[in-house]
């Protein structure tokens, strides 16, 4: 019984009586989610739902508490690579899909995206249920493909349709005032779309309709606000390195990169919003500016600050992993495979533009693979590095790096 109360207030559900309490454990949302590599989500409610099918009262009882602690929002679009796209690059968990997703009818919101101005009369609609705690993560999904395609939304509409679908026959259908905010509101994320109608059974309460659509007329953030940020964030982050607190500074760096439109998910990184930066900056103290190249700059930082921290950590596999992440991409860039062997001077570019951190990604990665052994692989790094960072005090430390990753014979 201890651990069932414990368990209760953990999730903040159902103190009433015990069969209520015992239900809300069964049913609760992160009961039945399983947590994947990389932040990815799945549910598994098959488990739970045979309570189901235990006697007709169970069920009654069973039934309400499932679906007050879950609710479903119901996904309609001609395009199938949709599906495919949220849940890769948004990560977003799929609860039902494919042909039971159709006949699927407890939802509370229909969420119906299409193209009114192209002709997609012989497309099949593609039909997908998602847990309204996954409503954020669809739409910073399409917020941030937008970004990367803005010609995208203008050319799309979308309906958001309330649905009420447990009210008896001759009762006023109706869905609670925190439940519509719930549902709907996340919706502002999606901005320049062509059309948006709101509607459904029951209507949309006027207040929220009008705070949504107040939202959604917000204009993005600047590039140069973004930029601005990430900057702002990045110097947080190193001061919580300096003072010793690495997992904070990493923490402080996620932000960051999610300010200039890069997720980070475990090893999983997506870069959204290269046409959004493609642009030359105007607004101090960026005028004149490339912004695509002071985001570039503020990346190899962060990857550099980012592998300080793991080592500080001795999170050497990490580490590595980061570093070498984006010196491939470097290499790739110049039209070099990988595992090419490569002479230090023509790998390194001293006119990069961040020529020095770029050094440091180089040592730091060279001092992860020395602690893990792999000292010629080390010293390969640290010749680079070397071309890099020309200062005496520099080369010092990177020629006793060199001598520590010698062969021996």
């Amino acid at each position: 019984m201890v651990c069932l109360v414990n368990k209760t207030k953990e999730y903040g559900q159902y103190e009433g009586r015990t069969r209520d309490q015992i239900y809300s454990l069964i049913f609760h949302p992160e009961a039945n989610r399983r947590y994947e590599p990389d932040e990815y989500v799945t549910y598994h409610y098959s488990a739970a739902l045979v309570l189901f099918k235990l006697n007709r009262q169970i069920y009654r009882e069973a039934h309400k508490v499932f679906y007050d602690l879950n609710i479903f929002v119901r996904i309609e679009t001609p395009w199938p690579q949709s599906k495919e796209h949220v849940m890769a690059e948004g990560h977003v968990p799929i609860v039902v899909q494919d042909g039971l997703a159709k006949k699927f009818k407890n939802y509370r919101l229909n969420c119906c995206i299409d193209a009114p101005q192209y002709e997609l009369l012989d497309m099949d609609t593609e039909c997908f249920i998602i847990h309204v705690d996954d409503v954020p993560k669809f739409t910073k999904s399409w917020f941030l493909a937008d970004l990367s395609h803005p010609t995208l939304n203008p050319n799309l509409r979308l309906n958001l349709r309330l649905h009420d679908p447990f009210s008896v026959q001759g009762e006023e259908r109706h869905i609670p005032w925190q439940l519509q905010r719930r549902v709907l509101l996340p919706w502002a994320e999606v901005k320049n779309l062509g059309q948006m109608t709101l509607g459904g059974s029951p209507e949309p309460d006027s207040k929220i309709a009008s705070e949504l659509k107040a939202k959604l007329a917000e204009p993005l953030p600047s590039p140069e606000h973004c930029i601005g940020e990430c900057a702002r964030l990045k110097r947080e982050g190193n001061a919580e390195l300096q003072a010793g607190r690495y997992r904070s500074a990493l923490a402080i760096y996620k932000q960051a990169w999610e300010a200039i439109y890069i997720m980070l998910y475990g090893r999983t990184r997506h870069v959204h919003g290269d046409a959004f930066f493609d642009v030359r900056l105007k607004e101090p103290p960026y005028q004149g500016k490339f912004g695509q190249a002071e985001r570039l700059v503020l990346r190899v930082q962060l990857v550099a600050n980012t592998c300080l921290a793991l080592l500080k950590l001795e999170e050497f596999d990490d580490c590595i992993f980061w570093g070498m992440r984006t010196i491939n991409t470097l290499r790739i860039g110049m039209g070099f495979e990988p595992d090419m062997d490569i002479e230090p001077e023509r790998e390194a570019i001293p006119g990069f533009p961040a020529a020095m951190e770029m050094g440091k990604v180089y040592w730091r990665t060279a001092l992860a693979l020395k602690a893990k052994d792999e000292k010629s692989e080390a010293r390969r790094l640290a010749k680079v590095a070397m071309v890099y960072l020309p200062s005496a005090g520099d080369q010092r430390a990177l020629e006793q790096l060199l001598r520590e990753c010698m062969l021996r014979i």
